[in-house]
């Protein structure tokens, strides 16, 4: 990312300021606030901590009430037998743990907030749901990655791809 050099006698080593400023500027939005822990996300997580920490477990493929806020641990299963009704957006290994939850939705905004770093999208109508903003932070001991996507009434299909466990922890809730 940067170079650093040796000076001659020892000492310190010379950082390239040009080349911190151009990997700033080059860095992915997401990366941005990657460290800093659970109060670096861009809103409040503790109500989503909360229903991370008290998920009950529930395999992959399950309708969810998410009438209020709702927690749970999905079991995973292969990505080819995941279910999706729509390639995810990010590529993953073909034996990777994945998984679908099942829910309806009133329209407005949803935040879904997950435990592990894995990519996950919302299908309605077929189609990939827009994220409307995305936060996320490497050193969050329970939430690692929060999303608030802007959905329409009607069912929603919550897809897990790429996780590096076998289950994960998704919590889901309407935004006022």
């Amino acid at each position: 990312m940067t170079s650093s050099r040796r000076s001659p006698g020892g000492g310190r080593p010379r950082r390239s300021i040009a080349g911190v400023v151009l990997a700033v500027l080059l860095a992915p939005p997401s990366l941005a606030e990657e460290t800093g822990g659970c109060g670096k996300f861009k809103w409040p997580i503790e109500a989503d901590k909360a229903l991370l920490a008290t998920a009950e477990r529930v395999p992959s493929g399950t309708q969810l009430d998410v009438s209020g806020p709702k927690g749970v641990r999905v079991e995973l299963v292969d990505a080819d037998k995941a279910g999706f009704e729509v390639q995810p957006e990010k590529p993953y290994p073909p034996g990777a743990p994945a998984g679908v939850l099942r829910f309806e939705v009133r329209a407005g905004v949803y935040q879904i907030t997950t435990t592990d770093r894995l990519w996950f999208d919302v299908v309605q109508d077929g189609k990939l749901a827009e994220g409307a903003e995305f936060s996320g932070v490497l050193d969050c001991d329970g939430a690692r990655k929060s999303v608030r996507f802007r959905l329409k009434d009607g069912p929603a299909l919550l897809q897990l791809s790429g996780s590096p466990a076998r289950t994960t922890a998704v919590a889901i809730s309407r935004m006022p």
